[in-house]
């Protein structure tokens, strides 16, 4: 069934019309002239009945505002392929409390790789708005060999104005690697589909890190095939073969401008752990660094120098855990729930070491995978956010770019990279035992003896 472009009409009519467009006569008579444009209705995220409404509307005003004479709405991927389709669009949509937030991916049936993404952010009484804006999001991200719109009577589309400089909804470079040039064991590790949310294609392999024109960044994790020694020094072969990344972009105090301090990080795994290591460049002497506090988990660890990793482990961009240490080996680690509120009585088994370089200080970390959780499957999907605070400068900087407004940036998961080659054990479980004992003492000053 090909959709022609309709004058709007309200959500509930076009759900009618959805239900119409997904029926099996629909579905044949699509694939007689598709070979375009699939689109698929949107996945809702939070599983709310109340919200059920929104991923068939979402669908249809896509189908509706996109050029194009071959866009066909289908129940799911598979359905795509069989309409012989170029392209789907699948998507999702996630409400908090009167926020909701829509994404959107533009997949290559032929390869079933992610060729771009899009996400837009807003309230859910500006639902239609958002819809608008997720559709010229996704026009300008359309690959240009799709099939030109030939419908004699459609009016030109005028040309789009070049998108704000925000987080949500802006085109991506002019010039993009096609799809093609990933090598075979990197494009099986776009794995799932419905987890990608906004961040550039995968680095090829010895790159560790890609970036956007925004900052947004995808990471790759490297496999160890012996444990790393956590000592706090350097000295291993990996890290001078392994290519670092870096380029920390600051919050505090100038939003958005290159970190004033050099960071080069690492990420690795073996069979047991996923290990993060750092060199933290610093222009000032170790005397005038702001490091005064070892106590484990203490609030005045945020007054120091520090360095921090946050997980998004289920990728879900909104919860997470973290784990931060300061020059001289003091510590903690933290879960988020929903961005907010890190519960600190959260202590895991883990090990980092410091140490000092000639120019600054250095970090390894190494993280059970015993000691955190994550989604079923081997291959996995994470988020990471690198931080570090540089005290006696006042400067809070990070690996992807914070809102100066939102505080910590370790809180804002959403803001985080994507982790992208890790591979954890088979059968991994979590089981932990904390003895402990209680005593009591009393004392009778008048007992005789």
């Amino acid at each position: 069934m090909r959709i022609d472009r309709l004058p709007f009409v309200p959500t509930s009519v076009a759900l009618l019309l959805l239900g119409f467009s997904l029926s099996p006569l629909g579905l044949a008579a699509a694939q007689d002239d598709a070979g375009g444009l699939a689109i698929v209705p949107f996945a809702n995220i939070t599983g709310s009945t109340a919200d059920a409404w929104i991923g068939g509307g979402i669908a249809e005003t896509l189908a509706i505002s996109l050029p194009g004479d071959a866009i066909t709405i289908v129940p799911d991927i598979d359905a795509g392929r069989a309409v012989g389709a170029q392209w789907v669009i699948t998507g999702s949509y996630q409400r908090q409390g009167d926020r909701l937030r829509l994404t959107a991916r533009i997949i290559d049936l032929a390869t079933a790789a992610i060729i771009d993404t899009a996400i837009v952010d807003g309230t859910v009484i500006e639902l239609f708005a958002l819809q608008d804006r997720l559709a010229t999001a996704l026009q300008q991200r359309l690959p240009e060999t799709r099939p030109p719109d030939t419908a004699k009577d459609r009016p030109a589309v005028p040309p789009t104005a070049p998108p704000r400089r925000t987080l949500d909804a802006v085109a991506p470079p002019p010039t993009r690697p096609p799809v093609a040039t990933a090598t075979p064991d990197v494009a099986p590790r776009l794995i799932d589909p419905t987890r990608i949310i906004n961040s550039p294609p995968p680095p090829i392999a010895p790159a560790t890190i890609a970036r956007d024109a925004l900052g947004r960044a995808t990471l790759r994790a490297v496999a160890l095939t012996t444990p790393l020694d956590v000592n706090g020094v350097l000295d291993e072969a990996i890290y001078d073969t392994v290519p670092s990344f870096g380029d920390f972009i600051q919050q505090v105090p100038l939003e958005g401008e290159p970190s004033t301090e050099r960071t080069e990080a690492w990420v690795f795994f073996d069979e047991s752990n996923v290990y993060v290591s750092a060199r933290l460049w610093d222009s000032a002497p170790e005397d005038q660094w702001v490091v005064n506090e070892m106590q484990r988990d203490s609030f005045n660890l945020i007054n120091n120098d520090y360095f921090a990793a946050t997980f998004d482990t289920f990728y879900d961009r909104r919860n997470g855990i973290g784990f931060f240490v300061n020059p001289i080996g003091g510590f903690g680690d933290y879960e988020i729930s929903d961005e907010a509120n890190p519960n600190m009585d959260w202590n895991p088994v883990w090990d980092v070491r410091t140490g000092r370089f000639d120019g600054g200080w250095t970090v390894e970390m190494a993280i059970p995978f015993k000691s955190i959780r994550f989604r079923p499957g081997q291959a996995q999907l994470w988020g990471l956010q690198l931080g570090r605070q540089i005290r006696w400068k006042n400067e809070r900087t990070y690996l992807t770019p914070v809102p100066i407004s939102g505080g910590p940036g370790e809180m804002w998961v959403s803001m985080g990279s994507t982790l992208t080659g890790i591979e954890v054990p088979s059968g991994n479980r979590t089981f932990e035992i904390k003895p402990y004992a209680i005593g009591s003492l009393a004392t009778d000053v008048n007992a005789v003896p």
